[in-house]
């Protein structure tokens, strides 16, 4: 591939994640959040764990505790600390932010319709894939 294709999909990627977190951070401006405020609620139904959300979010576990203590401090989400660790803390969501983050998977599915449209499934699944087969060669 040539340096000029290359910087191609970096320019598509950024805009496609610009457009996201643009979207997403509209959607819930009432709240005043940041995208990493957003990745925060809507992984907590992944995980529990501030350092596992910074693994799949794939930014520093210092980004996520300043996101996890506004978070706690607007009442969106409880912090307990962890029996086993005490280094660790085990996250969840308040009622507040249950709602909240239920509405932003709303928002993000709009986007996705939006974003997929004209795609057949077949189309969709193939980018998936390749995505997926991009991401592996970089991990590995």
């Amino acid at each position: 591939m040539d340096a000029k294709n290359s910087n191609n999909y970096f320019l598509m990627y950024r805009k496609l994640l610009n457009s996201y977190n643009e979207f997403l951070t509209r959607k819930v401006s009432k709240y005043a959040l940041s995208p990493n405020e957003i990745v925060v609620l809507t992984t907590l139904k992944e995980t529990s764990k501030a350092s596992e959300i910074a693994i799949i979010a794939n930014v520093s576990k210092a980004l996520i505790s300043r996101s996890v203590k506004l978070l706690r401090s607007r009442g969106f989400i409880e912090i307990k600390v962890d029996g086993k660790d005490k280094r660790e803390q085990t996250l969840s969501l308040t009622e507040e932010g249950e709602k909240l983050a239920s509405d932003i998977e709303v928002y993000k599915a709009e986007f996705f319709e939006r974003a997929f449209y004209g795609f057949t499934e077949d189309e969709a699944n193939v980018l998936r894939l390749l995505l997926q087969i991009m991401c592996k060669n970089l991990n590995a």
